[in-house]
This record gives C-alpha cells, structure tokens and sequence, in this order.
C-alpha cells in the first residue's frame, strides 16, 4: 500500500481502519511525503519525497518495472494483463512529417485496410496484431462499437468484430518485425528530443500506400528508455543520469537515492506477480493541488497497470477529494464520471 499526498488519519477518517486491518494482516505501507506527518508515523517505509516530485519517483519506477519484470523477465500475469485489459497491443502508425521528422501518429485505423473497409465507423475501430494467425485483428469495444447500430459488441472480449475469431495479441514487435525506425520523442525535462529505435511492421492500406505501424507496448518502452538492443538513444543502464526515467535521473528531482527507488519497484512487481495484483496506491490533495497534478496520477496508473493491479480486489488507485487543478478538465470529466454510460453527472469544481 502506497499512500501519497493523502493524510487518510485526518480527512478520510472512516476509511482509515481499513489502512490499519490491512498492516495488521501483513500489508507494507510505504508514505512519500516531504514532511514527517500523521501517516508517515505509521509507515513501514517513509519516503521524504521532494514536494512536487511524485511524477518523477514513480515514472523511474516504471522505467525499473518494464526493463526487470517485462522485459529481462516476461512475467506472465503482467504480460497476460497487459493484453487483455489495456492499449498496450493497439498498433499506432509511424508517420514522417513535412520536416523529414519521423513520430509516433494516431492508433490505426481498421477502415483503412481492404479487410475491414466495409466495417461501420471503421475510423473509429482499432486494430492489433495477431501473433497466432500472423496478421491484423480487429477487437471489439472500439468508439466505432459504442455507437454502431450492431448491438453486443462494445465489450472487451478478445475476438475480430467482423468475423468473430479469437484474438491472440502480439504486444511487442521486437523480435518479429519488417524493420526498426528512431522515432522522435519529447523529453521535456531536458527540453531536448531523443530519437529512440521501436519495431515495426508494414502494412498496405486499401488506397495503395505503404504504411509503417507499431505497438503502444513498443513506444512505450521506447519513451521509458528501456534498452531492449534497438538503435537509438537509449540509457546504458540505471545509473544514466541524462537519460529521463533512469533511477539515476529521478534523484535530482524527487532528492531520493536510486538504491530506494529500486528496491522499491521490485517489491511492488514482486508482491503483485505473487498476489495477482494487490498494490494499492492512496492518492489524495497533496497531490491533486500541483498544476497538472493529472500526470502524477497516469505515471502512478501505469505502475499499476503494469503489474496487473487495476480491477483487482486489493489492488488499485484509491482517489478522493476534488481540487483537481488540472488541464483541460473535460477529458479527465468523461473518464472520472463516466460519461459515455450515464447523462451528465454532478460535478462541482
């Protein structure tokens, strides 16, 4: 159990049992918070976070968790996660731009290839590679399925929404691809680019052209710099200090030694490859008041995500309050209040 910027003793007072059941019953409890506060006291492990600087802690933890537990390692309930219940599998487009630039572009389009050019809003569903049947599929539960006129198929079963076959997703293109291209990619800490090699498989779109397309998996590793032996920018290894998400280069943000952040990420991916994903992570105002706190939560998601933690019992992140000073607030509004189930819920700023 992570709690981060959340003082559960004081203001969610009656949720706080659950907190000391659960150390009684064996969970670890780690606080990153810059003052020694009311929680903190009741840490395992009490991280003097630097204010601010949660994004930085945990976007170095999953740097660790992809390079050990999903690459040097291919931990078998992460990965069997991983396409099952997340875009990791959904194959993007490569694009070159008017400069010559070579980026990651939009999630691919199934209407744009002959096999699925008849599909209804085939611009709004999306496809992944099968690494059974050695080509692209078309799983349902696609924008394009929400609002077809054929009911049933806005789900997340894994099978083709034309043709009803089952889907074997293929996250990673690293050892069975067409060629490896460097894509730009930000890295606004250093307000520099990196160019970082990523596999990638070509395809012929119904108008004829040639077009290059990998997986959100594969740009992700590539924007995490974990270095899987692809051309490129890549961190020789933790201890890189220029390349962003090393636990070398989160020190000079969150003012943490690598050595904790490290031994930190393999007891979260080890307790959750043993459980099944019961890492928690408490998240409250402490966090939700830094502009674009909306970040410190998606890096805190992924590690999450990675190790198979969201929708398990145990596991998950645990918000509460409503400050978010966040932008824009409309899209965080549709995911938080689930606005494509229910009409417009109450929502007060």
């Amino acid at each position: 159990l992570v709690s981060m910027g959340a003082n559960i003793g004081m203001t969610r007072t009656p949720d706080c049992h659950f907190l000391a059941e659960g150390r009684h019953n064996g969970t670890k409890l780690w606080v990153f918070s810059p003052d020694f506060n009311m929680v903190a006291k009741y840490a395992d492990e009490w991280v003097a976070v630097n204010a601010g600087q949660d994004g930085a802690w945990w976007m170095a933890v999953n740097h660790v968790l992809l390079t050990e537990f999903h690459h040097q390692k291919q931990t078998d309930y992460f990965i069997d996660y991983g396409k099952k219940y997340t875009d990791s599998p959904y194959l993007v487009e490569v694009v070159t731009d008017e400069n010559g630039v070579v980026k990651p572009g939009q999630l691919f389009r199934a209407g744009r290839l002959n096999k699925y050019a008849d599909q209804e809003n085939g611009e709004w569903k999306f496809l992944m590679w099968d690494e059974a049947a050695h080509e692209v599929k078309m799983p349902m539960g696609s924008s394009g399925d929400r609002w077809g006129n054929e009911p049933g198929k806005w789900n997340l079963l894994l099978k083709d929404g034309k043709d009803g076959s089952e889907i074997q997703p293929q996250l990673t293109f690293v050892d069975d691809h067409d060629a490896v291209v460097n894509v730009e990619l930000d890295d606004f800490g250093a307000g520099v680019t990196r160019h970082r090699g990523v596999p990638v498989k070509t395809l012929t779109t119904a108008a004829g052209e040639t077009v290059q397309v990998t997986t959100v998996y594969d740009l992700l590793m590539a924007q995490y710099g974990v270095n899987r032996g692809l051309s490129g920018d890549y961190p020789a290894d933790y201890n890189d200090e220029e390349a962003p998400y090393t636990p070398a280069w989160s020190e000079k943000y969150t003012g943490i030694d690598r050595s904790v952040l490290i031994r930190f990420a393999r007891e979260w991916a080890t307790t959750a490859e043993h459980t099944k994903g019961k890492c928690t992570i408490l998240i409250g105002a402490g966090i939700n008041h830094w502009y674009h706190a909306n970040l410190m939560y998606r890096a805190g998601i992924h590690a999450l995500t990675f190790c198979g933690c969201v929708g398990v019992n145990g596991g998950g992140l645990a918000h509460y309050v409503g400050q978010e000073k966040l932008a824009p607030a409309e899209s965080w509004a549709s995911i938080a209040l689930a606005k494509d189930w229910f009409p417009p819920s109450r929502l007060q700023n």
